[in-house]
């Protein structure tokens, strides 16, 4: 039989070890300097939990205040600070009552009742009832965190804390039609020592869990620095391009691309400075940012020019939002030591459907659409029609031509 084979004090030493290397572990990546407030709780929550792994295993040693009293309200608030990590994981607020309901829960039941504290079923029953509580909240918040931030194993993860607290929670039934009873020395049944496997691997789950999820945002963060441009946070060039091209797929061809150039912007830099400049910038990008809908790509391609690709808009309604965009800008007062900068925005407008799908082409043919509207007084929103259309071509054909005639020469060479 099953609880002739499992030492519930072995699995608690095996628990006491797991979380401990774990707890030193994230010690040592706090110290390091990753001091993020979810690095935080979890740290704790794995000291605790290790506090609680001996006294629960030093049960019929210890008095049973402190080994079981304390033991189990040490491993409700390790449940509970594992869930406040999950929280701030996600920038989410933690509350603090919430934190302390379950060992309060747990302290109250056993320090004000004697039934409570000489009957094990009961005290079973509250524990399944606070972890399984505690485990289903961790997942809700690893599933709700998806759409900010994709990490590929939050489902997963939430996958595995659901059915944690499904199994745990089977321990009240079995807890009310199979009693069982310690009297200082437990006399555990086949269930009692299933379920203390479980929350034992259950235990390592968790610890592997939290390390994984630290990993995974580490190498986000690094992704996400590669893409960004430094200053505005929008996307640089090269994730911009690779984004609008594979919006622009066999499936979707339509699509409208825009290049947006701060008017007069050397003159801000000259005037006030480039810190300035840079205040200018990183406004500018935040009111088109606040404009953008679902699907749009938008990116910083270097100095005072910006990229948008507006997926699935026809030519009017692309110039429509654009002007919206100018607008916007030109309401923008700035201030900086004093001053207040005012800029205005010259907007290029290409689409897909006149100028091709291929996002070189659209790039092209916006800027010949911006340069138009630089040299017909800025502060104004160009399309771009055939006649960009027929220069990008005539341009690659003079390209094709200069290819063959520098191949003829060679040939002849």
């Amino acid at each position: 039989m099953l609880d002739n084979l499992i030492s519930l004090p072995t699995l608690m030493v095996c628990t006491f070890l797991s979380t401990l290397v774990v707890a030193i572990f994230l010690a040592f990546h706090w110290f390091a300097g990753h001091k993020s407030v979810a690095t935080g709780y979890w740290c704790v929550a794995m000291w605790v939990g290790s506090a609680a792994s001996v006294l629960l295993g030093l049960r019929g040693i210890l008095a049973p205040e402190v080994s079981i009293g304390l033991g189990n309200a040490l491993a409700a608030l390790g449940y509970s600070l594992t869930w406040a990590g999950f929280r701030a994981f996600d920038d989410q607020r933690v509350s603090r009552l919430a934190i302390a309901a379950g060992p309060a829960a747990w302290v109250a039941a056993y320090a004000f009742s004697d039934q409570f504290a000489a009957d094990m079923s009961l005290r079973i029953i509250l524990m399944s009832v606070i972890v399984s509580a505690y485990s289903l909240a961790m997942a809700r918040e690893l599933l709700r965190g998806r759409g900010r931030e994709a990490l590929p194993s939050r489902r997963v993860i939430a996958l595995l804390l659901a059915t944690h607290a499904v199994f745990y929670s089977a321990r009240i039934p079995f807890a009310l039609l199979a009693p069982v009873s310690d009297g200082g020395s437990p006399a555990v049944s086949f269930w009692f020592a299933a379920f203390a496997l479980e929350i034992f691997v259950h235990t390592l789950v968790v610890a592997v869990s939290i390390l994984i999820l630290l990993k995974e945002r580490s190498e986000f963060v690094f992704r996400q620095a590669a893409r960004s441009d430094a200053l505005t946070g929008v996307l640089n060039r090269g994730a911009f391009m690779a984004e609008a091209a594979g919006a622009l797929s066999p499936r979707h061809p339509g699509g409208v691309l825009m290049l947006l150039d701060l008017d007069h912007f050397k003159a801000v830099n000259d005037t006030h400075g480039h810190q300035a400049g840079d205040k200018v910038l990183c406004r500018f990008a935040a009111a088109v940012t606040a404009r953008l809908e679902d699907g749009m790509v938008f990116g910083r391609f270097g100095g005072e020019e910006f990229a948008l690709f507006v997926p699935d808009r026809d030519l009017d309604e692309a110039v429509a939002f654009a002007d919206l965009l100018r607008e916007d800008t030109a309401a923008l007062s700035i201030g900086h030591y004093g001053a207040l900068i005012s800029v205005s925005v010259s907007i290029g407008v290409a689409s897909a459907l006149l100028c091709g799908g291929d996002i070189d082409n659209l790039v092209a043919a916006a800027d010949c659409a911006l340069y138009r509207a630089k040299a017909e007084g800025r502060n104004r929103v160009s399309a771009a029609g055939p006649a960009e259309s027929l220069l990008q071509v005539a341009g690659r054909m003079r390209d094709a031509d200069s290819n063959t005639g520098v191949a003829n020469v060679s040939v002849a060479l």
